[in-house]
């Protein structure tokens, strides 16, 4: 009895450590991106409070957050003022990309970067301008108006933390059963 006392212990305690390892960013250490997503009437990249008559948000734009390591990317949108964000955001250095659709040509710098960490929690003004796309533009700035497809690798691995840390409760589960019906084998 020992001696599964003494594994079922031990299996707990290597749980308890995967999950501390699976919470690895502290979530007071977290931080947020805001920003927002304007029509460029004029072209010349500048669209937020420029006094430029028709210079509105614009809602629907795909925005691509990759960190620094690139093991983390998010694609968000903007919302219906043009606002978009990224909050819970872990320390990294945050590459933030504008991507519109076909009607739209980001005029602004594209992409931003934003810093996140203990001492810059949080990075708004992170901010892009379009205009809409024509025969001009989408010559001009090719480079921004052609899509990118990207499609997943064929039997690339995917698997999360949150799978591995599954996959190890399950087998822990498994091993301490067939501990306890060794020992209650032997019993009879």
């Amino acid at each position: 009895m020992k001696k599964t006392l003494s594994i079922t212990l031990l299996l707990v305690i290597m749980l308890a450590l995967v999950v501390g390892a699976a919470q690895a960013q502290d979530p007071d250490l977290r931080g947020t991106i805001q920003g927002v997503v304007y029509e460029d009437i004029d072209g010349d990249g500048l669209c937020v409070n420029t006094g430029v008559e028709g210079e509105g948000p614009v809602e629907g734009v795909d925005i691509v957050f990759v960190s620094s390591d690139e093991d983390t990317a998010v694609t968000l949108y903007s919302g219906p003022e043009g606002i978009f964000g990224l909050y819970a955001a872990g320390q990294s250095y945050w590459q933030i990309t504008a991507k519109p659709n076909a009607d739209w040509v980001v005029t602004s710098e594209n992409p931003l970067f934003a810093p996140l960490s203990d001492d810059n929690r949080a990075v708004t003004g992170v901010n892009f301008c379009v205009q809409k796309a024509n025969a001009e533009t989408t010559s001009s700035n090719s480079d921004t108006a052609s899509a990118v497809v990207v499609l997943p690798e064929s039997g690339a691995n995917y698997a999360s933390l949150t799978t591995v840390i599954a996959a190890f409760i399950g087998a822990s589960f498994m091993l301490i059963g067939i501990a306890l019906e060794r020992r209650r084998r032997q019993e009879i």
